[in-house]
């Protein structure tokens, strides 16, 4: 009995179906990896307002608690208030602090006054900008509502944008005498507090 030889053929892929494929994957990502950006940068962007919104409703909520004022500020410390930096630029972080002010000021940690809460500086990318009353600093009276040291409301918002100005921007506005901060999602701009 004789066998038969076989031609012996190449197993793989030839150049056309390589070709075929990589040209898919090319198209695939050029279309995908634009959306992911975006997708990312708007996370990232909610994620800060979010934060921002936990940390503001806390200060009010240890204010009413402790029947003192609480205040929370930009600090790029930990510890201390920003002085002399970019007034509205809260990217650097913040704390929340226990804000007596006998015989100091609103706004500023004084010698006797304790940090309740630490928020560290921002990574990646974005802005964080406060415009109004809320630039360097938000105080709570004991009562829950937004108070500076001469008993006056305090009412100003905090904008997150992302990197690319096509993300959409978050708002978070204090409303004057109320206490109240509520968040909304706005259309992207090319300015951040537009």
């Amino acid at each position: 009995m004789m066998l038969s030889a076989k031609p012996n053929r190449a197993r793989g892929f030839s150049l056309t179906e390589l070709l075929v494929t990589l040209t898919i994957i090319g198209v695939t990502s050029a279309i995908g990896f634009p959306m992911l950006t975006e997708y990312v940068d708007d996370a990232a962007v909610s994620t800060q307002a979010d934060l921002m919104l936990d940390t503001l409703n806390y200060t009010r909520s240890e204010a009413v608690k402790r029947n003192t004022r609480v205040t929370m500020c930009r600090s790029a410390t930990g510890t201390s208030c920003a002085v002399g930096v970019t007034s509205g630029d809260w990217r650097m972080g913040w704390i929340v602090f226990v804000d007596d002010t006998v015989g100091g000021t609103v706004g500023q940690v004084d010698a006797t006054e304790t940090v309740l809460r630490a928020q560290s500086k921002f990574s990646g990318r974005g802005q964080l900008v406060a415009t109004g009353g809320v630039q360097n600093f938000v105080s709570y009276a004991s009562n829950g509502q937004t108070r500076d040291q001469a008993g006056l409301a305090i009412a100003g918002n905090f904008f997150m944008c992302g990197k690319s100005v096509k993300t959409k921007r978050r708002r978070i506005a204090l409303t004057a005498g109320t206490g109240w901060v509520g968040a909304t999602i706005l259309s992207p701009a090319s300015s951040c507090s537009a």
